[in-house]
This record gives structure tokens, C-alpha cells and sequence, in this order.
């Protein structure tokens, strides 16, 4: 319950992993859009070396307001030091200076997604009285535990430094176990009711000839006919082969074009003619040889009905459904709701 109910804090990690990961710059300006400036002063950060100075302004001091909510500055640094904590031990702290294919840097995206996701935590705290929730007792001691637990991983210098003590950590735990409650309230009359063959996931083993290649940048070079059709050939080959062989898989590991081997897949992650193919085979039995704009598959069932993925994937569409019909609500909270930022203290958080 604790992961589930903690799940904002480590929503904007997930986020910005997504983003490093894809390079995508793709970003929500919902929130941007409904946020008043109150001044246009700008510090940029020239050297990490300034990790280690002194916040010149108080830690206690407002940076953000959301309706009547007053957000300070140690609150957000909460968030900052666990993006910090979580990213710099691999990637070290060079990670914030680099660019995205938007131009922007992964630290200037990283403090959008803490902004957006501190708007949106604080929204649904105050929304929480039009769906009469409120925490039982019973959560606010799992709330002061985890307070106490999570305050002890930080740092003394850095609780000292921005001001970080219990009453901040409690506030923030607070505010996510609230806005999970909230969440699920919102979003209780979801239809929840999914069939197996919506769901269904079966794990193949597969052979690939592929038919693409990449040139150096990394755009996909499609073969010359003479070329496809060569691969075709040796696709046809392959099947006679694998057909005599009493382990696909070891067979399919000498000779795919693709390492991995093992794949278990529904509707929507492979093509059409992949995953017919795939959901017709009985297990233990072999495909014909399967064309798609990739390439030439050889297919092995290992199991025609995956129950664990299928059970797996119902979670995840029903998930889905629960994130879209939220986002619909908060985008009509969101202009409800006067969002103001003090500039000149915001330009203080740098990672």
C-alpha cells in the first residue's frame, strides 16, 4: 500500500526517465498555460560547481501559490534532492546539462515536471472535499512513519542547508497519500471489466531476416527488391531448418536477426500480420514464414494463452482508462485554480 500511496514522488522520475531515455521533448503546457509570472528575473546556472552554494533566499520563503495553497521553497527541494539522489549515483550530476532533442536541457526539464506535478498534487488535496475524502487515522500513523523514515535518508547538510525537517516531509507525504485517495475516487466509475480477448498475451519464440537496415545517424535504410527478396530466401531456408531441429530456441539464437528471442505480445505490439499469426499458433507448433514492413518472422508458440501477462495487461488497460478519465477532470480543476510563481526565488532551483 505504502508504494502505491507514494506514487507521485516517484512519478516525476519515472517521467523524466521516459524523456532522457527517448530524447523526447514532448511536454504538457496545460499547466504553463494557467500560470502567472509575478517577474521575469533570470538566473541560469553556469557550473555545477554551484551545488554547493547557500540558497540566498529563506528557506521557508513562498515560491509557488496554488489557489490559497502557499508552496515554499524547502518543499520543493524536497522533490529536488530526490531526483538528485536517484540520477546522480549513475549518471552523476552532469546528467542536468544534457540537451534534449527540444533544445532544452534534462535539468530545465526535470524542474518543469517538479513544478507540474506540485500544481497538480496540491489541486487534488483541495478537490479532495468535493469527494468528501479525508484520511483515516490509521493512514496519518503510516504517513508519520514514512515521514520519520524518509527524513532520516536525507542528508543533515542538506535538511540544514534548505530547511528540510519533519513538518515539510510529513506535509508532502500528506498531500500524496490525500491525492492517491482522491485518484481513486475520481475515477471509481471506470469500466473495469475487460475480456481475455482484449488482453490476451501469448509468448512466442521468433526468428527475424530483417529487411532494414540503419545508416550511421540511425535512420532506417528499407532493402532493394533484389535484397528482400534474398531475404526471403534465406527466411524460407530457415524454416525448413528450424523444422528439424528439436530446440527452436537455440536454433533461433544462432540465427535471428534479433538477440532477443523470447517475446510475449498482445494486440498493438507488433503488426497486424505478426500478431495474427502469433495468437492462430497452437502450442509447440511452428509458423510459416510472416512478412511485415520489419521484415521475415519465423514464429514458435510457447504458450497460446499467457494467463499471468494476460492478468497483467487487464491491470494495465484498466490503468489507462483511469489515467485518461482523470486527466479529462483535472485539465477542467486546473482552471479553477489561480497558479502564481515568484520568479526570482523559482530561479533558485537548479539541479
Amino acid at each position: 500500500m505504502r508504494n502505491r500511496r507514494m506514487k507521485y514522488l516517484g512519478i516525476i522520475a519515472v517521467l523524466l526517465m521516459l524523456t532522457f531515455t527517448a530524447c523526447s521533448g514532448k511536454k504538457d503546457n496545460k499547466t504553463k498555460e494557467n500560470t502567472k509570472k509575478e517577474t521575469t528575473q533570470s538566473s541560469e546556472t553556469d557550473s555545477r560547481e554551484e551545488d554547493n552554494i547557500e540558497p540566498t533566499v529563506k528557506t521557508d520563503a513562498t515560491i509557488l501559490t496554488v489557489g490559497d495553497i502557499k508552496v515554499p521553497y524547502n518543499e520543493v527541494m524536497v522533490y529536488v534532492l530526490l531526483l538528485k539522489e536517484l540520477y546522480e549515483p549513475n549518471f552523476t550530476n552532469v546528467i542536468w546539462d544534457y540537451k534534449l532533442d527540444t533544445g532544452a536541457t534534462f535539468g530545465e526539464m526535470a524542474r518543469e515536471e517538479v513544478l507540474n506535478q506540485i500544481i497538480q498534487l496540491k489541486i487534488m488535496t483541495m478537490e479532495a472535499q468535493n469527494f468528501d475524502t479525508v484520511l483515516t487515522d490509521d493512514e496519518l500513523i503510516e504517513i508519520e512513519n514514512y515521514a520519520n523514515e524518509y527524513l532520516a535518508g536525507i542528508k543533515e547538510e542538506d535538511r540544514e542547508k534548505y530547511g528540510i525537517d519533519y513538518d515539510t516531509v510529513f506535509k508532502i507525504c500528506k498531500d500524496n497519500f490525500l491525492s492517491e485517495k482522491v485518484f481513486d475516487v475520481a475515477t471509481m466509475d471506470v469500466d473495469t471489466s475487460i475480456s481475455d480477448e482484449e488482453a490476451k498475451q501469448v509468448t512466442v519464440y521468433q526468428i527475424e531476416v530483417s529487411t532494414a537496415s540503419k545508416d550511421k545517424n540511425g535512420d532506417v535504410i528499407a532493402l532493394s527488391d533484389e535484397e528482400k527478396e534474398a531475404a526471403l530466401n534465406k527466411a524460407k531456408k530457415l524454416l525448413k531448418k528450424v523444422k528439424k531441429e528439436e530446440d527452436f530456441y537455440t536454433f533461433a539464437l544462432s540465427n535471428s536477426d534479433d538477440s532477443q528471442v523470447e517475446y510475449t505480445i498482445g494486440r498493438g505490439d507488433k503488426s497486424d500480420e505478426y500478431i495474427d499469426a502469433a495468437f492462430a499458433l497452437e502450442e509447440g507448433k511452428i509458423s510459416k514464414v510472416i512478412e511485415d514492413e520489419s521484415g521475415y518472422y519465423i514464429l514458435y508458440c510457447v504458450d497460446s494463452f499467457n494467463e499471468d501477462a494476460t492478468a497483467q495487461k487487464k491491470e494495465e488497460i484498466i490503468s489507462e482508462r483511469q489515467d485518461e478519465a482523470f486527466q479529462k477532470l483535472y485539465k477542467e480543476w486546473l482552471g479553477n485554480y489561480k497558479v502564481k510563481i515568484k520568479q526570482e526565488i523559482w530561479d533558485e532551483i537548479q539541479f
